[in-house]
């Protein structure tokens, strides 16, 4: 009985390092900027686009500016990934579980 409780707590403590990572995961901000410098965008850990920046170079190609605003944002959702998975071996002591937590974030 004594070992029922020690679990229960543990997953009680569980429960409140994951609400805690959550907040710090939807608070945070990432930056990417494309290669050639133009494009800037702002993500929060969960992807989501906050904010975009293009220099004031003119492009003849939409389709230059297009790859630009691409790679800046998969490079910003490239940074929130990392740090949610170091985020997550933080919180679970690298401790493997058995399903996969992005979807409760």
């Amino acid at each position: 009985m004594k070992n029922m409780f020690s679990m229960l707590k543990q997953a009680q403590e569980m429960k409140s390092k994951f609400s805690e990572l959550k907040k710090t995961i939807d608070n945070s901000i990432f930056e990417g900027e494309s290669i050639d410098g133009v494009v800037k965008v702002k993500v929060t850990g969960k992807g989501k686009l906050v904010d975009i920046s293009i220099s004031d170079n003119n492009y003849e190609n939409n389709n230059s500016l297009e790859s630009s605003i691409k790679a800046a944002y998969i490079k910003a959702t490239s940074k929130a990934e990392e740090f949610c998975e170091e985020e997550m071996k933080k919180a679970t002591g690298d401790m493997p579980l058995p399903f996969d937590m992005k979807s409760f974030f």
